[in-house]
Formats: C-alpha cells, sequence, structure tokens
C-alpha cells in the first residue's frame, strides 16, 4: 500500500491497483467517508489518476463519475470554474455558448 500526502492509497489486485481516498468524517452519522475507484494498467497510472483525483477535490472541480448529463456538467462547470476564475466577459461568452448550443 502507498500512501500520497495522506489522503490515499493504492493497493495492487492482480492486473489493477484499487485507490482509496479518505473524505473525512460524515458529520451527521460520525463515519468516516471514502472514495474508491478501480484503475486497470500498471502503478504508475494508479499513481498519475490518485494525483488527478487529490487534485481535483482540492480544486472542487471533482465530479463522481455516474449518469450525469453534458448539460448538467456544463452548468456545474459554469458555477463552479469559470464565473469565479474567468473574466466576466469571457464567463459570459460561454455561458452563452453553453445555454445556446
Amino acid at each position: 500500500m502507498k500512501a500520497l500526502k495522506g489522503r490515499g492509497s493504492i493497493i495492487e489486485r492482480g492486473n489493477s491497483y484499487t485507490i482509496i481516498i479518505s473524505l473525512g468524517r460524515n458529520l451527521s452519522t460520525g463515519k468516516y467517508k471514502q472514495h474508491w475507484e478501480t484503475v486497470k494498467g500498471n502503478k504508475k497510472d494508479a499513481e498519475k489518476r490518485l494525483a488527478e483525483i487529490l487534485h481535483q477535490f482540492d480544486t472542487g472541480t471533482y465530479m463522481k463519475p455516474g449518469k450525469t448529463t453534458v448539460a448538467e456538467f456544463l452548468n456545474k462547470w459554469l458555477a463552479d470554474y469559470a464565473k469565479p476564475n474567468l473574466s466576466p466577459r469571457t464567463a459570459e461568452g460561454y455561458e452563452y455558448v453553453v445555454r445556446r448550443h
């Protein structure tokens, strides 16, 4: 098991690797939450994916894989990334493109 920054671990599982990331304690239940993800490939691929996931959690851009539509994803991206990080005019232009198409 390899820990990275104390928040994530990688476990070898045959020809794949499992990434486990600690999300802290749930305030209402008191139980610890974890994110598990399987990576097929070598250990370097798993380490790279772990770093990507941790960066996404740190920047607030992580979206759990699921049945998210493109519209839902783009609306979240506009609200969470474009508007706070881009100039108002650029964000407005992106919002127009998302709404129009």
